[in-house]
């Protein structure tokens, strides 16, 4: 099973997106990622992503180093310079961008570089999931197994069990073969 590369980012992206000022303190910031349910906050600046803070910059810029979330501004913890994608970008080459750059996240953005979603790899991977589901239904359907016995049309071979492939009664073995 392949994945459907032309399926632009942009009938998965969430297009709520949880986002914050730079001067914003890390403790704000924090209560709108519980608020929205995620691992992120892209900050914007006149609507235009300038940087992230994830879960992984937390516990390295700040808990570790003892800091207190109240006085971090996200400025000062954010990862810059900031990889964001088109609407029109393939799950594709989102996926290809993430894995080679060792990211989990993609802002998406409009022409004018406006914020208007984000991908992560979890929609990718729901994504693939469900296709990879879907292709499984579809196996399922066009082998379907029935019980009975009789002569394989495929070798001629007397069977207790035969299988039905698009309407050809085959043997075990030649199911194995066929499928």
């Amino acid at each position: 099973m392949v994945m459907q590369s032309d399926i632009p980012v942009k009938e998965i992206m969430t297009r709520e997106v949880c986002t914050a000022r730079k001067d914003d303190t890390l403790l704000t910031a924090s209560k709108k990622m519980i608020k929205f349910g995620v691992g992120s906050v892209v900050v914007i600046e006149d609507g235009r992503p300038i940087g992230i803070v994830t879960e992984k910059d937390i516990l390295y810029k700040v808990v570790s180093k003892n800091k207190l979330p109240s006085k971090v501004k996200l400025k000062d913890i954010m990862s810059t310079p900031l990889i964001t994608i088109k609407p029109t970008t393939s799950l594709r080459e989102a996926a290809d961008i993430m894995r080679k750059r060792g990211i989990r996240r993609l802002p998406v953005v409009d022409d004018n570089g406006n914020l208007i979603g984000i991908v992560t790899d979890n929609d990718i991977l729901s994504v693939v999931i469900d296709l990879g589901e879907f292709a499984e239904l579809l196996k399922n359907e066009y082998y379907e197994v029935e019980e009975m016995s009789g002569k394989c049309e495929k070798c001629g071979r007397i069977s207790d069990r035969l299988y039905d492939i698009e309407g050809l009664k085959v043997c075990e073995d030649c199911y194995e073969v066929l499928r």
